[in-house]
């Protein structure tokens, strides 16, 4: 009896650090999986979220504004839903972007519009307004450059254009397409010039 006692108190014990290994290495990786799940989830969320940069003498310079937006702190992105971006230059003429889907760039120089994007040019004195059309468009507000990378369709009142890409400067109202131009113009159109040439 003493020889089977023996060996049953080293396989109990056995048993218990094995039981006890198991519940350790259990109660440290659901943590772990609870951090990488919080990763995911956004750290702050604002809705009708609304931003207006100015200048040094508070004349506003755009706004962009967002049904709601998220940051996520882990890789340091903002994304947005249904975001809205405004150049307010009353000189230039205004231009505005809409789209489903916005991210912006860690540093905050570029807005990436994606989804269904819609800009717009207000008429100025030479040239009537101007509408495009395009998958993605990529702002850098700071620079007053707009980039659509991909097949973009601008209208205006005389023309109907298309291109396999598309870079605006918004301050010279100058626009650039390149890849496969094609243009149709529009009888009766007011439109004398192609919309961003002199």
């Amino acid at each position: 009896m003493s020889v089977r006692g023996s060996l049953w108190l080293p396989l109990a014990l056995l048993l218990l650090l094995a039981g006890l290994s198991f519940w350790i290495e259990r109660a440290v990786q659901l943590p772990a999986s609870r951090g990488q799940a919080a990763a995911t989830d956004p750290e702050g969320i604002i809705e009708n979220f609304d931003a207006l940069r100015a200048d040094l003498n508070g004349n506003p310079l755009y706004r962009l504004s967002a049904r709601r937006l998220m940051h996520y702190s882990g890789n340091q992105l903002t994304r947005m839903d249904a975001p809205r971006f405004e150049r307010l230059d009353a000189a230039v003429g205004a231009v505005s972007a809409s789209a489903q889907h916005g991210l912006v760039s860690e540093d905050g120089s570029s807005v990436d519009l994606t989804g269904n994007v819609q800009l717009a040019r207000a008429a100025v004195t030479a040239e009537s307004a101007l509408t495009l059309d395009t998958a993605r468009l990529i702002l850098y507000p700071d620079r007053n450059l707009l980039r659509a990378p991909g097949a973009v369709t601008l209208r205006d009142s005389g023309l109907d254009l298309r291109a396999g890409a598309m870079e605006y400067d918004t301050a010279r109202r100058i626009i650039k397409l390149t890849g496969r131009v094609k243009a149709r113009y529009i009888a009766g159109g007011n439109s004398g010039k192609i919309p961003g040439n002199s």
